[in-house]
């Protein structure tokens, strides 16, 4: 099991949308590659179409630490900083994503703005590289 790039305890497991991803309870959520494409797909069929709710919806857009570093906890490797749908991942390109505890939800509300996201004709390219 991975361990948490910023407190180093061991990753738990949940599933979201029937995707197993590992989780910190204290500081975020780790996807392997893939599983971000996974997940948006499942938030879009549960949800729908449009909805009332989103007519009042906000991009969230939590705070970013851009001096923070941090570790692959697969590799070990420094990860890049990348900016998606307004929320700052840390990626391996090899290996996964991590999201800081709130960025997964602030991702999957910032998505329901995006109409060829919410009717499904996007191809969303960007997401399939996570």
């Amino acid at each position: 099991m991975p361990a948490c790039p910023l407190c180093a305890k061991t990753l738990t497991q949940e599933i979201i949308h029937g995707v197993t991803i590992d989780v910190c309870p204290e500081h975020g959520v780790w996807l392997d590659r893939g599983e971000l494409l996974l997940i948006t797909e499942g938030e879009r069929f549960e949800v729908g179409q449009f909805s009332l709710s989103d007519l009042l919806r906000e991009a969230i857009q939590p705070p970013v630490d851009s001096n923070r570093v941090l570790s692959c906890p697969i590799c070990s490797k420094a990860m890049d900083l990348e900016r998606y749908q307004d929320v700052h991942l840390d990626r391996c390109v090899e290996h996964g994503i991590w999201l800081d505890t709130g960025e997964l939800k602030a991702l999957l509300s910032n998505l329901r703005l995006d109409p060829l996201y919410r009717r499904g004709t996007s191809i969303r390219l960007w997401e399939a590289r996570f």
